[in-house]
């Protein structure tokens, strides 16, 4: 097969020869492992209806498939052989209709269909369309396969790879309805973009992101179906967002206001921040996962996991530190109702979803089932599967009740007063297969689901996980030199209840950051010398001897770091 050369210019694509419609598939949702899923399709002899929402009696999982844009779905019959070969083990399951593909049919493929092809399946000879002609259909979208893709064949984060190789298949919208059967010709009659193939697509949607021409072609193509087009409507937004970024201070702040000030537990604060000037559209959705930074009246600055909310009133939840610093404590005892906070700039993910992944497990202990609650709602509202584990020191310290409510029967809690004992072995030893695991709470929990997994033979990159140690930021003092690119600046007091990041930024030097609470590594800067109390999770060991984390990592009393402006 012929690959093309991204980095030439593109060709114009020939219309490739008619093909034979060999088979026809449908089927119903149906329990699929742990979800329900139409991906197990029958074939379908004789005549079927083609409406403008696809197949008669083939339904959809409308979270992730079906809809307009992706009525109709159809796979290379070519390209079983290629997975065959390349994964022996699971031979037997690579046989057409493995993809949950509706048209099965061999020749065509990624390469050599187009976005916005005009395709007719009707008798041969013929050019009539509609009733019993057959119908017409249009090139919307390539196939985005997800974690039901790895479930169907065994292998794990085999869907990504389908899009590394561009064997997905293609999704038709419907242009004209009729009848078709097995045994009708395929063949294009219009091609409206002859340089973009599904596979040049794929391309720019999951390698080439940088492509700024590209993005601003590709997002104002009509024929393009509205998911992917939202790809490049996003990344062009990212970028201008990006630009604007470059053009002022490192970091903003808006102004909240407590609207509400509640004992959730003994021992957590519920807090809920509203803007005092709201966004004059819609407010952005907050992802799953995401942390707000708190700027105090008393001038701390803390990161909180944000439980659910928008970007002009959200919820937090806030657990007193026995060894708080000043920033829980203030929260709990001298924040009231009505005074004023700031938030910074860019509501930051800590965790992610995975979407390879086909269940989820959740662990958490105390205040870290903050950051996973909003996570597992998503998961409930796709209709994904999930289990959580949350361990607690008594009935009383149980957060959020009415929202745990509303997760079961996928909640189990462990009351240690009680006397109950959670057994992470036991829960990842008898996991479902393709599980990952993301676990918040205390250190201790975390180093006992990073041990464990491994003995049970889960991967790294099956294990997500965040710390919540409250005051994340503070320690001792120290000094630092910092060296750039073009100037240095030497002897920096980062005080008690500084960050590196902060004291850094407010030099002049830019660092880049994300979650700010030491999971993602985008604020890594290269350590020269001296010694460093490490913290986070985004370094491995072998690279904290010659890095740090900006934000929540310290330095023990003299360090020189240097950064990449």
């Amino acid at each position: 097969m012929t690959r093309i050369d991204f980095n030439s210019p593109s060709p114009i694509i020939p219309i490739p020869p008619p093909t034979t419609l060999q088979e026809i598939r449908t089927s119903k949702l149906r329990s699929f492992g742990p979800v329900l899923s139409g991906i197990d399709k029958q074939t379908r002899p004789g005549q079927l209806y083609v409406s403008t929402t696809g197949l008669e009696d083939d339904e959809h999982d409308l979270t992730f498939h079906g809809g307009i844009d992706k009525a109709i779905h159809q796979y290379c019959a070519d390209h079983y052989s290629y997975w065959a070969d390349r994964f022996p083990e699971a031979r037997t399951r690579f046989v057409p209709g493995g993809f949950g593909e509706n048209l099965v049919a061999d020749g065509w493929n990624e390469q050599t269909v187009c976005i916005g092809d005009r395709v007719r399946i009707g008798p041969p000879g013929s050019l009539s369309t509609g009733g019993r002609n057959g119908c017409v259909l249009e090139v919307s979208l390539p196939r985005q396969p997800c974690f039901k893709l790895n479930q169907r064949f065994g292998i794990k984060n085999f869907a990504p790879l389908t899009h590394q190789e561009a064997k997905t298949g293609w999704y038709y919208r419907v242009i004209e309805e009729g009848w078709i059967q097995e045994g009708l010709e395929i063949s294009v009659t219009r091609r409206s973009h002859p340089r973009w193939s599904i596979a040049r697509l794929h391309h720019y949607v999951h390698r080439d992101k940088t492509d700024l021409a590209v993005t601003q072609h590709l997002m104002a193509m009509e024929v393009l179906g509205d998911e992917c087009r939202g790809v490049f409507i996003d990344r062009w937004r990212a970028h201008q967002e990006k630009e604007a970024a470059a053009k002022r201070p490192p970091e903003t702040w808006r102004q909240f206001r407590v609207a509400s000030h509640t004992a959730e537990t003994p021992r957590i604060v519920r807090l809920e921040l509203e803007a005092v000037h709201r966004t004059a559209s819609s407010p952005g959705a907050i992802l799953p996962g995401s942390h707000a930074r708190l700027k105090l009246p008393s001038g701390l600055r803390r990161a909180y996991s944000i439980v659910h909310g928008d970007a002009d009133r959200f919820t937090l939840g806030v657990a007193l530190d026995e060894r708080s610093r000043g920033g829980s404590s203030y929260i709990h005892e001298t924040l009231k109702r009505g005074d004023t906070v700031l938030v910074g700039s860019g509501i930051r993910q800590g965790l992610a979803i995975d979407k390879m992944a086909s269940h989820h497990i959740f662990i958490a202990g105390g205040i870290g089932i903050t950051a996973l609650l909003a996570m597992m709602k998503r998961l409930k509202d796709t209709n994904q599967d999930y289990s959580l584990h949350y361990a607690v020191r008594s009935a009383t310290d149980v957060a959020f009740q009415p929202l745990l409510e509303d997760l079961q029967p996928h909640v189990t809690i462990y009351d240690k007063s009680q006397g109950q004992r959670m057994d992470i072995a036991e829960i990842l030893r008898n996991r479902i297969w393709n599980s990952h695991v993301y676990v918040c709470g205390p250190q201790r929990m975390i180093d006992a689901v990073v041990q464990t997994a491994p003995a049970v033979d889960m991967s790294p990159d099956e294990v997500h996980y965040e710390a919540f140690d409250g005051d994340d930021a503070a320690g001792d003092p120290f000094t630092v030199d910092v060296v750039g690119q073009s100037r240095k600046s030497e002897g920096l007091q980062v005080g008690a209840e500084q960050s590196l990041l902060e004291v850094v930024r407010d030099a002049g030097f830019e660092i880049g950051s994300s979650c700010e609470v030491g999971n993602c590594g985008a604020c890594r800067v290269s350590l020269r010398c001296g010694r460093v109390l490490h913290r986070g999770t985004a370094l491995m060991e072998s690279e904290q001897k010659s890095e740090m984390l900006a934000c929540v990592s310290r330095g023990v009393g003299h360090i020189v770091v240097e950064v990449a402006e």
